[in-house]
């Protein structure tokens, strides 16, 4: 019989950094789970598969105006996960998160 893996906790918050582009507006916001939308929540939930566990992901190549963002996920078990998602892998549902306020 073969083991499996435990399921993963849930993500409570989210905290997301955004740095770079044409004016260098920096974007730091934190961000409850719940309020997110579903199509918000399941944007968070694909990066997040797509670069499991915890620890901080491989930094994306920078570019000339190019925005980066860095996304801290807290789970309920306490861990926290860091990713660094460049430009064009960031989701567009997760785009009203990362804007500046003005």
């Amino acid at each position: 019989m073969a083991a499996t893996a435990p399921p993963e906790s849930p993500i409570l918050s989210l905290r997301i950094e955004r740095r770079g582009g044409f004016a260098g507006l920096k974007v730091d916001a934190e961000h409850d789970l719940a309020a997110l939308s579903p199509a918000q929540q399941r944007a968070l939930a694909k990066l997040v598969v797509l670069q499991p566990g915890p620890g901080t992901s491989p930094v994306p190549p920078a570019g000339a105006d190019r925005l980066r963002y860095r996304l801290s996920v807290l789970r309920a078990n306490g861990q926290q996960q860091v990713l660094d998602v460049a430009e064009p892998d960031w989701p567009d549902a997760l785009s009203a998160l990362s804007q500046p306020s003005v």
